[in-house]
């Protein structure tokens, strides 16, 4: 591809507070090796700090749109309707690209017409530390999606799979919205493929959205789009109990180890006493 031509993107970025992190996110943008089209910005009812930040911001890519804060869901589907492009690319304000990743993502999109949607694995970023760790998200077909969310929200997609989704669940305000997003694309006959190389950073936070879903409110995400994809999970239903099965055996096993380990080093520590009397009586 080249940087000149037109790339059928549109980038969407939705802010909520995230004036620290905005400028680095646009910046991963405006280094791509294949520009978007435009990069639309929603302000989701940010503090005055954010607003200053985002109000300095002059680029002939960018727009910024302001709207009361109604989540993460109302900001990317304005966005979206904004959008003049097929392709669209989710970026949340705290996270960035690599400067390849539009290039790679719509090249896939354009040569593959069952491939709806493109993610890629992925770094994590803590106190500004970047982790060697790559992690590897599968992707896949609708089945891989139902017990877990098999890809992080920050994806390249085809403008027309979020029409066919209705959008993002509005009603989902407690997280877990790109999970079902991604559940309501794929059952359309779409697939979702990953791209093998960390083309993207995932900012990790003391406090967040999906920490607070995690801990918070997990089942009550979980039964809803369960309750709301009933029919899919209906249709997958062996497919989705071993699966739970695995997943459950894997967690006890893993809880297994972790408190033998724990065992084992409370022991050493309690019997270290002993260890020491035994060497000096048996001098």
């Amino acid at each position: 591809m080249n940087i000149n031509m037109k790339s059928n993107v549109t980038v969407i970025i939705p802010c909520y507070n995230d004036g620290r992190y905005i400028v680095q996110a646009l910046q991963s943008i405006f280094n791509q090796t294949v520009l978007p089209e435009k990069i639309i910005i929603v302000d989701d009812g940010s503090n005055a700090e954010t607003q200053k930040v985002l109000a300095s911001i002059q680029h002939s890519l960018v727009q910024v749109f302001y709207q009361e804060n109604q989540g993460v869901s109302v900001a990317r589907n304005n966005a979206i309707t904004l959008a003049q492009t097929d392709f669209i690319v989710n970026l949340d304000a705290d996270d960035f690209y690599e400067p390849t990743f539009i290039e790679k993502a719509a090249a896939v999109l354009l040569t593959n017409e069952a491939i709806g949607a493109v993610g890629c694995f992925y770094k994590t970023l803590e106190n500004n530390i970047l982790n060697t760790v790559i992690v590897k998200p599968s992707g896949g077909a609708i089945k891989h999606f139902l017990v877990k969310n098999s890809s992080l929200g920050t994806c390249m997609y085809r403008k027309k799979c979020w029409e066919q989704a209705g959008g993002f669940d509005e009603k989902m305000i407690d997280g877990y919205e790109d999970w079902e997003f991604w559940i309501s694309v794929l059952k359309q006959d779409w697939t979702m493929h990953i791209i093998e190389e960390p083309l993207f950073v995932y900012r990790v936070k003391n406090t967040s959205r999906d920490r607070s879903a995690l801990v918070n409110h997990d089942f009550e995400l979980r039964k809803y789009i369960y309750t709301k994809h009933k029919e899919v999970y209906e249709e997958y239903r062996e497919f989705y109990i071993l699966e739970l099965l695995r997943q459950n055996s894997m967690f006890r096993n893993t809880a297994y180890k972790i408190k033998r380990d724990v065992d084992y080093r409370i022991g050493y520590n309690l019997l270290k006493p002993l260890r020491f009397l035994k060497k000096v009586f048996s001098r």
